[in-house]
């Protein structure tokens, strides 16, 4: 008794240190959230107001609103319960061992150890996560990287190695990274400097490896009124200036929504000649089959579209505001993402990591916080589609481009083989949908899968190291990565290379 007496003025300071950074953390997290709430809210009540939606619907949307707020209240609730009840038992311990004398952390200890974690959740993981703009994404600027091909939407740059002693292998088969419009193009280059790259994983390799980004929207009035056709005959420019480079037909390399606009406009048949390969990862080829998002969008009345995220420029045109599609994102995993929720999941990674969670958690705070821009209509307008209208079962894409039915069987007409990854454990992109053009593919012989264990990111984050167990460069579970995929389609090209000069040769 007498050391828990001798201990109290430092546990009451303690506990109001901890108090104060509770409040901080959590306005934080409050903020981030409500900013995007309130941005939304505002295009929604715009939208409404241009296109209301039919009064059959109103108590519909009611119902949804109801719906999430039920599901942030119980989310919260159950969080705090869970966190506090393991504080609580952990406190007991200590507050048992200062009454008895016994060996281990004191209450004073315990109030003191818990008081700093929360002020780092409230004050340097903040900092941490703004010092991640030094090290995450592509930083264009520097000499990692060379602008070698610009159209009126997208710039091509080249990333060049990392690793000590490689060199791009010039006359390799080059790759095209095509990034999600809507997670931006720096989610490809995580953390180079921690090997935790996409991009770089491929040029770690040697492979000549060259990523596509879109312009600034705000600013650049030919990519607020793109189309999918015009992303499909600047991919067709891009592609076409690697070949001659390179003296190879290039790979597509598109992750996500990335994937999913590489597949269609390599179904156009435009890309014939250029593109020959495709790899995707977690792409979304049916969403129809995604069941956490299928479940969010069957409960909003029918007459709530895509208009709802519009906003005006001054210059008169519409893009879909970035901040309204990553509110819808978050209201998807509400469960996760609620303010509380959240700010008690970083308070546990600090727990957990033992005060040092590294750069991870940092960098993809940062990305999710930094990474929202506008969309143009016609690119969030197809996205949408895909994920209201489910594939025919003649293999037909619900998307058509230059007035032309896309059917999954013409990828064996264009002789182009298909390398598709999936996450196991997504909660975004799950395995159905991912996996929806399998069924149709079955009998074509040109579609490889491989599995990743993780989440929808886990790919772009997790696995570049050459020491991961499941490299994208290497051989797992009877599976291979996707740089590996790329380096067998090199070596084949090589040997058929190889065979005609001999063929002709011989003829002559």
């Amino acid at each position: 008794m007498f050391n828990l007496i001798r201990q109290s003025p430092e546990i009451a300071f303690n506990i109001a240190r901890y108090g104060l950074a509770w409040t901080a953390a959590f306005d934080q997290h409050r903020h981030d959230f409500d900013s995007m709430y309130l941005t939304g809210a505002k295009s929604a009540l715009h939208g409404m107001r241009n296109n209301p939606p039919p009064l059959r619907d109103w108590p519909l949307l009611l119902r949804h609103n109801l719906e999430l707020g039920i599901q942030i209240a119980l989310s919260s609730s159950s969080k705090m319960m869970e966190f506090h009840t393991d504080q609580l038992l952990d406190g007991v311990d200590a507050l048992v061992r200062t009454l008895v004398g016994g060996e281990g952390e004191t209450v004073g200890e315990f109030a003191a150890r818990e008081a700093d974690a929360m002020e780092a959740v409230a004050f340097d993981f903040p900092k941490a996560i703004e010092s991640m703009k030094y090290e995450f994404g592509f930083q264009f600027g520097s000499e990692g990287y060379k602008l070698v091909k610009e159209t009126p939407c997208f710039r091509m740059y080249q990333v060049l190695p990392t690793k000590p002693g490689v060199t791009v292998n010039e006359k390799g088969k080059p790759t095209l990274l095509i990034p999600p419009y809507m997670l931006g193009v720096h989610i490809l280059s995580f953390l180079p400097g921690e090997g935790k790259s996409y991009a770089h994983a491929f040029a770690n390799q040697g492979i000549p490896t060259y990523v596509r980004e879109v312009k600034d929207i705000d600013v650049t009035p030919l990519v607020q009124t793109m189309s999918c056709e015009d992303d499909c005959e600047q991919t067709r420019d891009l592609c076409q200036f690697l070949k001659e480079k390179h003296g190879r037909p290039v790979t597509l390399n598109g992750i996500c929504q990335g994937g999913y606009i590489s597949l269609i406009n390599v179904l156009s048949g435009k890309l014939q000649g250029v593109v020959d390969a495709l790899i995707t990862g977690v792409t979304p080829v049916d969403g129809t089959k995604s069941t956490s998002l299928g479940e969010y969008m069957s409960g909003m009345p029918s007459g709530v579209g895509m208009e709802y995220a519009y906003e005006t420029l001054s210059n008169g045109n519409k893009v879909v505001n970035g901040d309204v599609m990553s509110l819808g994102m978050k209201l998807l995993a509400i469960s996760k993402e609620a303010p509380l929720v959240a700010m008690y999941n970083v308070k546990s990674m600090y727990k957990d990591t033992g005060g040092n969670p590294g750069k991870t958690a940092a960098a993809i705070n940062r990305w999710l916080r930094e990474e929202r821009v506008h969309l143009p209509v016609a690119i969030a307008e197809m996205s949408g589609k895909t994920f209201k209208v489910p594939i025919a079962p003649d293999g037909t894409l619900p998307i058509s481009l230059f007035g032309k039915p896309l059917n999954l069987h013409d990828l064996k007409k264009l002789g182009v083989r298909w390398f598709l990854a999936y996450s196991k454990d997504d909660n975004l992109v799950d395995r159905d949908c991912a996996l929806a053009a399998a069924p149709f593919l079955k009998e074509d012989g040109v579609l490889q899968i491989t599995e990743f264990p993780g989440g929808h990111v886990g790919i772009l984050t997790s696995f570049a190291s050459e020491k991961s167990k499941c490299p994208l460069h290497g051989e797992f579970n009877g599976m291979i990565g996707p740089v590996r995929y790329q380096l067998n389609l090199d070596r084949e090209g090589k040997a058929e290379g190889k065979e005609s000069v001999d063929k002709k040769e011989k003829a002559a």
